[in-house]
């Protein structure tokens, strides 16, 4: 058995060197990215937002044809991976409106959290399968997208 003794001082020695050589401490760390917009409100809206809503609304939808009536509620594996898709990237993006150059005024990040709240959920009720948590989240998600609109002017 090996056994070694550091003499007083020699821990905070090779402490210190390890900390000065971490390049998370160091002076030559890059520094932190600042965090931009890189579409417009609108395009952010039409190709991030809405298509992930989208997949959790149409859980709630009906198509009437010719053929008949038709239930467009997740039946399949593969249906269901569409609804964690989109609400996934509905909770996630809600981190992108929170981008200091895209918030409106001071209630702009309630409404954000309380659209983050509603995904997360959908994305646990979608991860579950569970049809009617999501189709319940889904009218939430319905009344807090029309609640900012309504606030913001957004169309």
């Amino acid at each position: 058995m090996v056994s070694i003794r550091l003499m007083p001082g020699t821990f905070i020695a090779v402490v210190m060197t390890c900390v000065a050589a971490s390049p998370s401490v160091s002076e030559d760390a890059a520094p932190m990215p600042t965090f931009q917009p890189h579409v417009d409100m609108k395009t952010f809206m039409e190709h991030v937002l809405s298509p992930a809503a989208a997949n959790i609304w149409k859980v709630n939808g009906v198509v009437i044809d010719e053929k008949g009536e038709h239930d467009l509620s997740p039946k399949s594996d593969g249906d269901w991976e569409q609804v964690v898709s989109g609400a996934a990237t509905l909770a996630e993006a809600t981190n992108a409106l929170m981008i200091p150059q895209r918030t409106r005024d001071q209630d702009w990040n309630r409404y954000v959290k309380t659209l983050a709240d509603a995904a997360d959920k959908a994305y646990h009720a979608a991860e579950a399968h569970d049809l009617k948590s999501i189709s319940e989240v889904s009218d939430q998600l319905d009344g807090i997208c029309a609640a900012c609109h309504r606030h913001y002017g957004l169309e």
